[in-house]
């Protein structure tokens, strides 16, 4: 049964035994509903918030600003060129182009911060591309954003499976219990809601890969790992 935020909210307004239609109990609620997404989406690198997006490239332009809800980065591969980009820190970018003034073929990529307009994270690409219309596509763990009143009669199954909602329920009305001086309410709720999280990772373990690390190749122009051949005996 998939819900709307709205119909989310009722049952959290419900459960506490509140007005289902009153303004500030729905507004408090959804903080409460919102606040529950977060510690939702910070319990596990969720399989359902698995995406991918593309850059548009400039020539001359280093800088871009990632999708609204990237939460982490995680490959980045120039998509025209059939290869795996090399995310890399700054100090490796500056290693490699002190003045920031090497273009050609965007090999690597770094995060230079959050932007100071739209909050969304911004990263450089090295060297600065020297071609425009080429893409990027890269991959990347979202977060789930603030929900507002506008978003109340969103359909919540196509961003959250059905058990994600009604986790984020109990979480929502425990919270929302425990404001209202019921603390044993509060930590059934929460039980509740932990409970539904250790049964969600079980599935979601089920369809993770099993790579965690790479090694970067041989041709990476960036590499973060040296292997040492050492001969001799342990005495």
């Amino acid at each position: 049964m998939s819900l709307t935020l709205a119909e989310s909210l009722v049952l959290v307004l419900a459960r506490t035994g509140l007005n289902t239609s009153s303004t500030p109990f729905v507004d408090r609620a959804r903080q409460y509903w919102n606040e529950g997404a977060v510690k939702l989406s910070g319990e596990r690198e969720w399989q359902w918030l698995f995406k991918q997006a593309t850059l548009t490239l400039t020539s001359g332009t280093r800088s871009y600003s990632l999708a609204a809800d990237v939460g982490r980065p995680l490959s980045f591969r120039h998509t025209t060129d059939d290869v795996l980009m090399d995310i890399i820190n700054v100090q490796e970018a500056d290693r490699s182009d002190p003045n920031s003034n090497a273009s050609g073929a965007a090999r690597g990529v770094y995060i230079i911060g959050k932007n100071a307009s739209t909050g969304a994270w911004d990263v450089d690409l090295v060297p600065t591309p020297d071609t425009s219309s080429e893409t990027v596509t890269y991959r990347y763990f979202a977060s789930i954003g603030n929900k507002t009143s506008s978003n109340d009669t969103t359909d919540l199954l196509p961003t959250m499976p059905e058990d994600a909602q009604f986790a984020v329920i109990d979480w929502a009305t425990g919270r929302y219990k425990g404001e209202k001086g019921d603390a044993v309410g509060e930590k059934e709720e929460i039980d509740s809601y932990g409970q539904k999280v250790r049964a969600m990772k079980k599935i979601d373990g089920e369809t993770d890969g099993n790579e965690s690390f790479r090694l970067p190749r041989r041709d990476s122009p960036f590499p973060q790992i040296a292997l040492l051949n050492v001969s001799g005996t342990l005495g």
